[in-house]
């Protein structure tokens, strides 16, 4: 039966789909920006990604947030009016610069209302004349669902930032690729930028309330001082008071084209597509003042640290590895480590855990958090099932780590971890966004788009031995980082917990002022108590309610 997958393969001669390394064309332009091309004969479209190395990552604390921005405020939605502010609007740049001064003024008086909400307040008048300024700018676009371009012919684009690269994608018929290479080159010539203002109210409103509090807790412990661990929503007045002229000038450095690949995989060859590939991004400068970013490092053996937190929602233990980036050499056998350990509902986390000792409910394992170009974190995200507690749960998943470690990988799981990573590699080959996703992958974290196809050729000639070796050294505890979150108190599911909580708030809350003290003294009180049994905790629960007030039980 193991043998099964990896013959399926063989017959179906699903090999032949992969584009190898030779199939990947590639060119260099004049300006060094790189062209990716993958001819898929027959297909009427192509699948169009711009990846810029950088991202996140080399972001300053002043420029927090810029990567998002323009993923925002530059990619997206596409008007002829972005790309045409000669015709008849010459003057929006100067619009902007106006809604640019208003928007300023606008921060900086809420600023001094905070610390004086006495002060005769100009607001009214600056937020009329912000009105004003974004009402004339509004007049001079016609935004409706046909009025974006690419839509008009059929097509999408979509953009991301991640903490490697501004990733923007587009799907087009190819007979429109001429007007695709014309519409992104004059993008990044002009840098427009005008619907910045709302991008970022947009993007701080989405922080304000907190995504996953408890990933942003573990990248900032496991990574600290460095832009892997940053959590964006701490750099909020940072980002409120970065203006359209500070991204118009982070975005010369970002987007330059010597950071620049091209991808392009569909009904295009490569003799129909460089000529104009050339004649439109090859022309497009590069910034004289280019300064590389300089990044802190950071030692992977930091020790071992532990987080404790309450938090809303269930209880969830985060264990975070630091490991190395994409093109250190273990970090191929990590890759199939977490695919021992967290490949599917057969590998030995979900196995184990949820399966038969019925300890989690949820078992997720993560690797390259938040990127993979710099050191960065293997994850295990659990919650445990009904009964249990985060002690129990940690203490399985540090014994499947140890097993992993030093005891032999059988044969037969070996080959499935194997034979499933084959198929996800011939799943994302055979589908072109996927596959320009992961040749974009492999240049933002590796250097070297080879990777995409490399990895799975050097995985086959992978040892167990060598995967144990990379586990005992970096899934270790001077390399982890763990994270213990417990509901609030008041979120609690269990009656029985929740009386205990209350009855625990009104013992302390008369021995002890400081409230923050109280509510680390109270959970961490429930999180041993959730090691009783449910009689035990029902007897604890009777000897704390007899030392209270009769008025407050």
């Amino acid at each position: 039966m193991r043998l099964l997958v990896p013959l399926l393969i063989a017959a179906l001669g699903l090999h032949a789909q992969v584009p190898h390394p030779t199939e990947v064309q590639e060119r260099r332009l004049a300006n060094g920006a790189r062209l990716l091309l993958v001819e898929r004969r027959g297909l009427t479209a192509f699948h169009a990604t711009l990846v810029f190395r950088g991202g996140r990552a080399e972001e300053s604390a002043d420029t927090a947030g810029a990567t998002d921005l323009l993923a925002r405020a530059l990619f997206g939605a596409t008007w002829p009016e972005d790309l045409e502010p000669a015709k008849g609007h010459a003057n929006l740049d100067a619009l902007l610069k106006q809604e640019e001064g208003l928007l300023e003024s606008l921060r900086l008086q809420r600023l001094r209302l905070r610390q004086d909400p006495s002060d005769a307040s100009t607001l009214p008048s600056l937020e009329a004349s912000l009105e004003a300024v974004q009402s004339r700018m509004k007049a001079l676009f016609s935004p409706s669902p046909l009025s974006d371009l690419y839509t008009a012919r059929g097509g999408r684009q979509s953009a991301a930032a991640t903490a490697d690269a501004l990733v923007a994608e587009t799907e087009l018929p190819k007979e429109a690729f001429e007007f695709w290479c014309r519409t992104e080159s004059q993008r990044l010539r002009i840098l427009q930028l005008s619907r910045f203002s709302q991008a970022r109210a947009a993007l701080v409103a989405g922080l304000k309330p907190k995504g996953d509090a408890g990933m942003a807790l573990l990248c900032g412990a496991a990574l600290p001082g460095h832009p892997y661990g940053r959590d964006l929503a701490d750099h909020l007045p940072a980002l409120e008071a970065l203006r359209w002229s500070d991204l118009r000038t982070y975005a010369h450095r970002a987007l330059s084209p010597d950071r620049l690949t091209i991808i392009l995989i569909g009904g295009l060859s490569l003799e129909s597509a460089l000529p104009l590939v050339e004649r439109h991004f090859g022309s497009l400068p590069v910034p004289p003042d280019k300064e590389a970013a300089v990044l802190p490092e950071i030692r992977a053996d930091l020790g071992d640290r532990r987080v404790q937190a309450t938090l809303g929602g269930a209880p969830r233990l985060l264990t975070g590895w630091r490991i190395p980036p994409r093109q250190h050499p273990d970090h191929l056998a990590l890759g199939m480590a977490a695919q021992l350990l967290g490949g599917g509902q057969t590998s030995r986390l979900p196995a184990r855990l949820m399966h038969q000792k019925a300890l989690a409910r949820q078992v997720d394992l993560q690797m390259d958090l938040p990127g993979g170009r710099l050191p960065c974190l293997l994850v295990a995200d659990l919650k445990p099932a009904d009964g249990h507690s985060l002690a129990e749960l940690e203490g399985a998943l540090h014994g499947e780590i140890l097993r992993l470690q030093h005891d032999p990988i059988p044969q037969d799981e070996w080959q499935r971890a194997l034979a499933q990573l084959e198929m996800d590699h011939l799943r994302v080959m055979d589908e072109p966004a996927a596959l320009a996703q992961a040749l974009a992958k492999a240049w933002a974290e590796g250097g070297d788009w080879r990777l995409a196809d490399l990895d799975i050729q050097r995985l086959r000639l992978l040892e167990p031995e060598a995967v144990q070796a990379a586990v005992r050294v970096w899934l270790s505890p001077s390399h982890r980082t763990t994270v213990l979150l417990e509901p609030a108190p008041s979120e609690s599911r269990d009656p029985l917990e929740a009386n205990m909580a209350r009855v625990l708030q009104a013992l302390v809350a008369s021995r002890i002022e400081d409230p923050a003290q109280r509510e680390h003294l109270v959970s961490e009180a429930l999180r041993q108590l959730r090691m009783l049994s449910a009689g035990e905790r029902l007897r604890t629960l009777k000897l704390l309610e007899a030392q209270l007030l009769p008025d407050k039980r």
